[in-house]
């Protein structure tokens, strides 16, 4: 009894639908499947739009059919599984023990090896790591806030940008209550990154507008001074017209057959 490859079973299939489709596509020609990359992307794009009008003609969510088939893919048995995925919160010991959030990746050509981009809290730049220099962060200490019960790093921290949006209207009772909530989610924050308060204050807190450039008006009435209260101040009016008067008009000298 030979062995079941389910890798070989999945290419033959995938093989046979494209070949298929390509006769229907492109019938009465040569296929280059096997010759041309970009008649491939081409010919494989192709089959991808189709299958979202025929999903959106019967009602189904084409996103979430290709989130199923990748996730069929991962957790298929015989391929290998990515460690991470976007979302996981994850440790990145070569920087210190802080942890964030994976939000993407990426290959690199060199190694064929995933590079996982981690975002940590407080830091405004995307760290990079393979996944050799990655580990599973610890759980996220849930704090007790009046937005709901939160269980994840990044919850935090929209949490505590969705409160200092509030402090700028809230009445005076209530500022006391949302300053202890947004201390409570920065020391939680703090903990479990390893991050400074004071560094996630700097990151987190809203930012003043920008001042406005040298020498440049701040407003439409300063504007106003640097120019004349009316256009006709600054356009000059145009040279008189020389008037003449009747009197002054040249005398007409009767000519020979008025002579006397």
């Amino acid at each position: 009894m030979t062995d079941h490859d389910p890798n070989a079973t999945q290419l033959a299939r995938a093989t046979h639908l494209v070949r298929t489709y390509e006769q229907s596509a492109f019938p009465g020609g040569g296929s280059l499947l096997d010759r041309d990359p970009l008649y491939t992307r081409a010919l494989l794009s192709a089959l991808i739009n189709d299958l979202e009008h025929y999903a959106i003609d019967h009602d189904l969510d084409f996103a979430e059919v290709i989130a199923g088939g990748r996730a069929t893919t991962t957790h298929n048995p015989g391929q290998d599984a990515a460690p991470y995925k976007v979302g996981d919160e994850v440790c990145l010991p070569l920087h210190g023990d802080r942890c964030g959030t994976i939000v993407g990746w990426t290959t690199s050509r060199s190694d064929a090896g995933t590079i996982y981009l981690v975002e940590v809290p407080g830091i405004p730049t995307i760290l990079a790591a393979p996944t050799g220099h990655l580990a599973p962060a610890p759980p996220f200490p849930p704090p007790p806030t009046p937005l709901g019960a939160i269980s994840r790093a990044d919850q935090a921290e929209r949490a505590y940008i969705s409160l200092a949006a509030r402090l700028t209207s809230a009445t005076t009772p209530d500022r006391a209550a949302i300053k202890r909530s947004r201390d409570t989610l920065i020391e939680a924050l703090s903990t479990w990154s390893g991050v400074p308060a004071h560094q996630l204050r700097n990151e987190l807190d809203p930012k003043p507008p920008p001042p406005a450039p040298a020498g440049r008006p701040r407003d439409t009435a300063a504007a106003a001074n640097d120019f004349p209260h009316h256009i006709t101040q600054v356009i000059p009016s145009p040279p008189a017209a020389p008037t003449t008067r009747p009197d002054n008009q040249p005398r007409r000298h009767p000519g020979p057959s008025q002579a006397a």
